[in-house]
């Protein structure tokens, strides 16, 4: 991978990876189950007991080097009791989940590769060794912006697909299939809309922006926002209904605060948006003296730089 997509590979991991977590958190949470995030499986082992190097074809002890990096699942949901597993498989997209349910994403910059793919495998195996739990209690779900057509046609020896409805596919894994699911290629149906948000297409992207707005759907149009801003601001303006949006967002806040909690709702948002209407008197109401000190030096050095960026004609 160049350098240029491993930063855009690592910015969008900064800002995409955690509206992905909150709407996952938001729409499990409206069914009253707990979804964890960053769940770590496990820490690999420094060196293997013994590793043999087919191209030198000797045999070294306690060298292979391998990653001590924590191993982390992007998100897991257990469902422990029938009611719930009903629930999940009736009004989510998650029709075919088990117990232990493994979601993982990759963006439209992070697109899954063959490595990408074990890796996902390997946490989930892993997963099992630890818990000693059953590969028939488990399932995997990979969510992918665009759709990663090397893994689902050229990599035959490692893993094979079968397309089981539009935009999802399944591996020929008869103990533990993978689910994949490409953003791209799903319907525009209410129990895709949680994966559609994710869509790396423009075009895509766009006709499911129209639909929500459409349906003065607030919370998937405020999640949105993250996503795109100024293509879902563009579609609210030309379907007039900015200041409805606006409105009925303060309506069901709250619902947004119980669900997904104040201090990741506030993570979510941009400084403008945690600053919006907020007189000046209010913006310094939180502030101790030595932070006011700071932010009135600031101001005036922009003033300064204005001053120099202008001079006088007189």
């Amino acid at each position: 991978m160049s350098t240029d997509k491993k930063t855009k590979s690592t910015v969008e991991r900064a800002e995409i990876d955690p509206v992905f977590k909150e709407v996952l958190t938001f729409n499990f949470g409206k069914l009253d189950i707990p979804l964890q995030t960053q769940v770590e499986v496990s820490r690999l082992p420094r060196t293997m007991s013994c590793a043999l190097d087919s191209s030198r074809t000797e045999l070294r002890l306690n060298e292979a080097d391998m990653s001590t990096t924590h191993k982390t699942m992007d998100a897991l949901v257990i469902l422990q009791q029938n009611e719930d597993l009903k629930k999940v498989r009736e009004e989510t997209v998650f029709s075919y989940f088990r117990v232990h349910n493994q979601i993982e994403f990759k963006g439209k910059e992070d697109i899954l590769t063959r490595a990408g793919y074990h890796i996902i495998l390997g946490r989930a195996n892993l997963y099992l060794g630890e818990k000693d739990i059953s590969a028939k209690d488990m399932t995997v779900t990979i969510v992918s912006a665009r759709k990663p057509i090397k893994v689902l046609r050229h990599c035959q020896d490692d893993v094979r697909w079968e397309e089981v409805d539009v935009g999802h596919y399944v591996s020929i894994n008869p103990f533990l299939p993978v689910h994949l699911f490409v953003s791209n290629e799903l319907a525009i149906e209410p129990k895709n809309y949680p994966l559609l948000l994710f869509a790396a297409s423009k075009k895509k992207f766009h006709q499911f922006v129209e639909r929500i707005v459409s349906e003065n759907n607030t919370v998937c149009i405020y999640h949105a926002h993250f996503i795109d801003y100024e293509m879902t601001e563009e579609v609210l303006a030309m379907a007039g209904k900015q200041s409805l949006y606006q409105k009925n967002l303060e309506r069901v806040t709250q619902d947004l605060l119980s669900i997904i909690g104040k201090d990741k709702l506030l993570m979510m948002m941009t400084p403008e948006e945690r600053v919006h209407g907020l007189t000046p008197e209010e913006l310094l109401r939180g502030l101790d003296s030595k932070t006011q000190e700071k932010l009135k030096q600031l101001i005036l050095n922009q003033e300064k730089q204005g001053e120099r960026a202008c001079p006088s004609v007189f």
